[in-house]
């Protein structure tokens, strides 16, 4: 095993501006280590491998511990770490694809078309530690704490709990319960997990705002194909694609 080359390989490989974690490296080489060297003194050597690509200037910067990312040869102004990348990569999901967070709020909102304007401020629930990363000063971000551990199977179930326990938009708006029950069905998302979830890590008037979500969402999906939408937000052209899709989807 050439780990000189095998690292070099794998960072060539990777779009410019993209986030590259030790940890994805390691992942990397372990497929290839056929010495059975100890893993730390793999990583003591792939340390002083990057700083050398580093100091030598060869397509790599680092932005922090265990951080790093692809560069250009030629200096521009576009050069420089993907933030939003990294943001997901550090507090929603690694490279394996494995969910430790989620969008909430406003942006959560705006993700599933309730907003017509991106939020200022982008909210993460997560399980990672808060002082993983460096600031980012081009994306104003706030991290919480999630109701629970977050996961692959439950992570967007929390995103609808979120948006019902907050209230952000009245549960009475046809057009909050239609993004809902639509990302609900979009996920395959089940109602008795979503009560089950309610129930286990959110509070009692939670509990009752789900139970009334639900009953509002069986309406809608029995009544999809005459129902009708005056959303100013989005525009109509693109919701009547959308049912349209839906019906004939389900046809």
């Amino acid at each position: 095993m050439n780990l000189r080359k095998l690292v070099q390989a794998y960072i060539l490989n990777q779009k410019v501006g993209s986030p590259i974690f030790i940890s994805d490296i390691m992942d990397h080489i372990a497929q290839y280590n056929d010495e059975q060297k100890p893993c730390t003194q793999i990583r003591k050597n792939v340390n002083v491998i990057l700083m050398r690509m580093v100091n030598e200037g060869k397509c790599l910067k680092r932005f922090g511990a265990g951080v790093y990312y692809r560069d250009e040869v030629i200096n521009t102004e576009k050069n420089g770490i993907d933030s939003m990348e990294l943001i997901k990569r550090t507090y929603i999901k690694d490279k394996k694809g494995l969910v430790f967070g989620y969008l909430t709020g406003e942006i959560f909102m705006y993700q599933i078309k309730l907003l017509a304007d991106r939020p200022s401020e982008v909210v993460i629930a997560t399980n990672a530690k808060r002082n993983a990363i460096c600031e980012i000063e081009d994306i104003n971000f706030k991290l919480i704490n999630p109701p629970t551990t977050v996961s692959t199977e439950n992570f967007r179930y929390l995103q609808v709990l979120d948006l019902i326990k907050n209230d952000l938009a009245k549960g009475s708006n046809l057009q909050y319960e239609y993004a809902l029950s639509h990302f609900m069905n979009k996920y395959l998302l089940e109602e008795a997990k979503l009560v089950a979830l309610a129930v286990e890590y959110y509070s009692q008037k939670v509990v009752l705002k789900v139970a009334d979500f639900i009953s509002n969402k069986v309406y809608l999906d029995e009544q999809k194909e005459g129902i009708i939408i005056t959303i100013d937000t989005i525009n109509p052209k693109e919701i009547s694609e959308s049912i349209a899709k839906e019906v004939s989807e389900s046809e």
